[in-house]
């Protein structure tokens, strides 16, 4: 009967490395806005930040948080409004199933609002709790003044991501 063979020894060989995972790429980003429109009817006692060119956040999860970061509460969303004091720490969650995406509402103090674009704007903020599936051209609003909208990156935007 043949003897098993030995065991290797594979002390000081170096075990092979496991190439880093890539990061995440974004097909889709949120552009956060500063909208005077929105403003104007918000009843704000704070300045509205003059308007500009908007933020363009890559979404690189299935779900983000919008809101104000905290250090104290350990808060830090993906979608930082931290300059609009009208927007809840834990304002609202954004989740996609890859091909959609939905808006919720966490029991924001002053509400999470959602209209088309070509609508008028929102009057009645979206149900706490409740996930509202958003369309290509529609508009959150939440704050005093930050309008966001979600879309699919452009290939300038994927490519800077490479």
């Amino acid at each position: 009967m043949p003897r098993p063979a030995a065991p290797l020894d594979l002390t000081g060989i170096p075990a092979p490395s496991t190439p880093p995972a890539p990061a995440a790429t974004a097909e889709w980003v949120v552009e956060r806005w500063v909208d005077p429109d929105w403003y104007a009817v918000q009843q704000s006692d704070d300045p509205c930040p003059s308007p500009g060119l908007p933020a363009v956040i890559p979404l690189t999860e299935k779900s983000v948080l919008i809101g104000r970061p905290s250090r104290s509460r350990g808060i830090s969303p993906e979608v930082d409004c931290g300059d609009d004091t009208g927007v809840s720490r834990r304002q609202a969650q954004l989740t996609t199933d890859g091909q959609r995406w939905w808006v919720e509402d966490l029991q924001s103090s002053n509400g999470t609002y959602v209209a088309p674009a070509a609508g008028p704007l929102p009057e009645t903020p979206i149900i706490p709790g409740q996930r509202q599936e958003l369309q290509p051209d529609d508009r959150i609003y939440v704050g005093a003044w930050t309008r966001l909208v979600v879309r699919k990156a452009t290939p300038e935007e994927l490519a800077g991501q490479a």
